[in-house]
């Protein structure tokens, strides 16, 4: 289901709100909690658009330097002929939502509507060791969601490099807070036209625990949940939770994944 909040600023002339003209101006939205921000959408009446070129949105959890440390969602660019700007953000994970100008020169930043879609952050549990941060994330996603979500906020989905990784994995499912679907998507994936299988993240395929009793023409791979120490092959299609990894092998390049709907910039509503 998908959630919205609307800010309007009260300000004694129409909806609007503006900053002192200051350098480094910035203006923060605080949603009720952690959320997945999936678009934002931007209204400026001024009629030349200059209070708002060059503002950049910034999502995440920090208050350091008034939220302005956060990551980038997109930067807003000039355009006098339009009202509301559209940003798509991707999932954006964060409870604050900041609009910042980081310019040196005296200006002003106003915003006269602010709308935000989205949905609440999913339950995760992590665990690190041998310098890797591996999480179990609580949402269920097919597998090509899963692994561009992890790429968004981790590295990637999960590479196993030996036993000591699948150990890691079993102690992370004991340790789930949230009840877990019975095959967990990892980094696996097969190649169409043959069948050799690689990960993701571009780390050798060295070590294998596929479970020989099971066969699916799905070139996606994942770990079991209810049987510690095995991998079976699922319907790619198939919404499953999923474990992110960050750490990158050394030596290694993670492998391209195409998709057409990425977007990361402003366009006028």
């Amino acid at each position: 289901m998908r959630h919205r909040w609307e800010q309007r600023p009260v300000w004694e002339h129409g909806s609007c709100s503006h900053t002192e003209s200051l350098a480094k101006q910035w203006w923060r939205l605080e949603l009720p909690g952690v959320y997945r921000v999936s678009e934002i959408h931007v209204t400026n009446r001024n009629e030349f658009g200059e209070w708002l070129n060059g503002v950049e949105i910034l999502i995440g959890n920090s208050l350091a330097n008034n939220g302005t440390d956060n990551p980038r969602c997109a930067i807003i660019n000039d355009d006098p002929g339009c009202l509301t700007q559209t940003v798509k953000c991707r999932g954006m994970e964060g409870r604050f939502i900041n609009f910042y100008k980081s310019s040196d020169e005296a200006g002003f930043l106003q915003l006269c509507e602010v709308k935000v879609y989205g949905e609440p952050a999913a339950p995760s549990v992590s665990i690190q060791e041998m310098g890797r941060n591996i999480t179990l994330v609580g949402t269920r996603l097919c597998w090509s969601d899963a692994l561009l979500y992890c790429r968004d906020f981790h590295w990637d989905l999960l590479s196993l490099r030996g036993p000591e990784d699948q150990e890691m994995v079993d102690e992370l499912e004991a340790r789930a807070p949230f009840p877990l679907t019975s095959h967990l998507w990892v980094g696996l994936r097969r190649s169409l036209l043959g069948s050799s299988w690689f990960w993701m993240s571009g780390d050798p395929m060295d070590f294998s625990q596929w479970d020989e009793g099971s066969y699916h023409s799905s070139p996606c791979g994942s770990v079991s949940s209810v049987e510690p120490s095995t991998w079976r092959q699922r319907s790619c299609e198939e919404h499953l939770n999923f474990i992110c990894f960050t750490g990158q092998t050394e030596g290694v390049n993670k492998l391209h994944f195409y998709s057409s709907t990425r977007e990361n910039q402003a366009r006028c509503t």
